[in-house]
């Protein structure tokens, strides 16, 4: 079920990133018969209408076959926006601040829970972070109509690998402020078991599925009314500007030093 559930979220975190609205979604599987039980594929189609139904989108088509030795998801989301309100990675502004929705990190940090196993009292919600990402669609409905972000993208390969389109795209740098960086209860309180430097996977840890927005400095108030409308934390982590080049990082003592867009890379070669 999780499965089937996480195949549509990260779907629509993707709408959610331009501040779309989902309509139906087509769903086509390489099934190896020989592997996998009827059971599974039920149970993976319920999780993923169930969760579905929770989002208000349908699935309206799709496709299976026999894969042989894999299990392959192809999954197509359809979605629509109002005329002139999408919201693209490339319209960053020279003194833009920088937003991000939620908490950064959780999901990072609960993969390495499920991996490393042991006791998991007070950290289920790091593994539901996880296995079962909830996508900002109405954050970014919200946002959009509203027309508070000049730039937005969703946080999937992790906050600086995504940035970094925003970065190159608009043409812009940015600086991060590490002290600002948002983390959930659950993260400070353990993800020191986990690894050395927890920054590490709110930086770049990525399946987050928060939205990274920036907005002029004028609107900033805006933020601030909508993460109260939503009860959702929007937090300020630094800002864009044409002077700098590159992604930075300033520490608590006010030092900055430019940085790596490390994250999730797709065809990154061994």
């Amino acid at each position: 079920k999780k499965l089937g559930a996480k195949a549509l979220a990260v779907n629509l975190s993707d709408i959610a990133a331009m501040g779309g609205y989902p309509i139906g979604y087509t769903v086509s599987l390489g099934i190896p018969s020989k592997r996998l039980a009827v059971d599974f594929l039920d149970a993976f189609y319920e999780g993923m209408t169930g969760f579905g139904k929770t989002m208000e989108v349908a699935l309206i088509g799709g496709d299976t076959s026999e894969s042989g030795e894999r299990f392959f998801i192809s999954l197509a989301l359809l979605g629509k926006a109002s005329k002139g309100k999408v919201i693209y990675r490339s319209g960053g502004k020279d003194g833009d601040l920088l937003y991000v929705t939620g908490w950064l990190g959780d999901a990072a940090l609960g993969l390495k829970v499920s991996e490393q196993g042991g006791n998991r009292a007070g950290r289920k919600n790091l593994l539901a972070r996880h296995f079962l990402p909830l996508p900002r669609v109405k954050a970014g409905q919200f946002l959009a109509e509203r027309g508070i972000p000049n730039a937005m993208i969703d946080i999937s390969d992790g906050l600086l690998a995504d940035l970094n389109h925003i970065v190159e795209q608009s043409g812009v740098g940015a600086e991060v402020e590490l002290s600002r960086i948002p983390r959930s209860p659950e993260f400070q309180a353990w993800a020191h078991e986990y690894v050395a430097d927890p920054l590490v996977l709110a930086l770049g840890g990525g399946e987050d599925y928060e939205l990274l927005f920036s907005v002029s400095p004028e609107k900033s108030h805006e933020v601030a009314q909508l993460s109260q409308e939503l009860s959702l934390p929007l937090t300020c982590i630094g800002r864009l500007a044409r002077k700098i080049k590159g992604i930075w990082l300033k520490d608590e003592q006010g030092r900055s030093k430019k940085t790596e867009p490390d994250g999730y890379d797709h065809f990154q070669t061994e």
